[in-house]
């Protein structure tokens, strides 16, 4: 009789558990991207919102004076940030200057919906620094991130986290693989083909590691009954 084992269990156990793992970890993975890719967009915003601070006022009196060049210049200086994409100014839903920074790079239709750019933040100019809750903003200063850079990020963090949890999910896989092979998968297996062999198998024998456990109880459950049929 044909002993050999067609397909074996601890295959069987660390597909399943591969597959199970992958699951978890892209779940895992999609949360923590997420958050760090979040993270980063907050992270940028407060730069520009820090940058902006220092030219606010400055920007808001060059427009009242209809002085473009000094608009322009003013926002030229934010691109020492490194950040800036795009700089725009809009006055009464007109938009009266609109300078680009970075490099125009194509980016994917998918990435950018999946990341939702540009980022991008709206700050409106008073004049005089009136914030009164009626007052009339004179234009709208809205800064733009290097969607270019956020989407590099996004790359970079997503194929070194995968990288990173594939690996760990891998050594995870193989160690607890060896442990079922070890402590339960070759038992069993003994157990099969001795009862194979077509010989009549009058006990059966485990280790003293198993005497208290399922496979314990299943040995001690054939041996009874072979000695039960053994004295009728």
């Amino acid at each position: 009789m044909n002993t050999r084992v067609q397909r074996s269990l601890t295959l069987k156990s660390m597909i399943v558990f591969f597959v199970i793992t992958l699951l978890f970890l892209a779940l895992f993975l999609a949360i923590q991207f997420s958050y760090l890719l979040e993270q980063r967009k907050q992270d940028y915003l407060n730069q520009l919102s820090n940058t902006v601070v220092q030219i606010q006022k400055p920007l808001t009196d060059s427009l009242l004076s209809s002085d473009l060049n000094e608009t322009k210049r003013l926002l030229i200086s934010l691109k020492t940030s490194g950040i800036m994409g795009k700089a725009m100014i809009t006055v009464d839903n007109v938009t009266v200057m609109n300078l680009s920074f970075a490099t125009p790079r194509p980016i994917p239709d998918w990435a950018v919906t999946f990341l939702s750019l540009p980022v991008e933040m709206t700050v409106p100019l008073y004049a005089y620094g009136n914030v009164a809750p009626h007052a009339k903003p004179q234009g709208y200063l809205t800064l733009q991130v290097d969607s270019n850079r956020v989407y590099r990020f996004a790359l970079n963090t997503l194929a070194l986290m995968t990288t990173t949890y594939l690996l760990l999910v891998l050594i995870i896989a193989i160690a607890m693989t060896w442990c079922v092979s070890r402590m339960i998968i070759r038992p069993l297996r003994k157990i099969a083909i001795e009862l194979q062999t077509g010989n009549n198998v009058k006990s059966l024998d485990v280790s003293d590691y198993h005497q208290d456990d399922e496979l314990g109880l299943l040995t001690k459950g054939y041996n009874r009954q072979i000695k039960k049929q053994n004295s009728d």
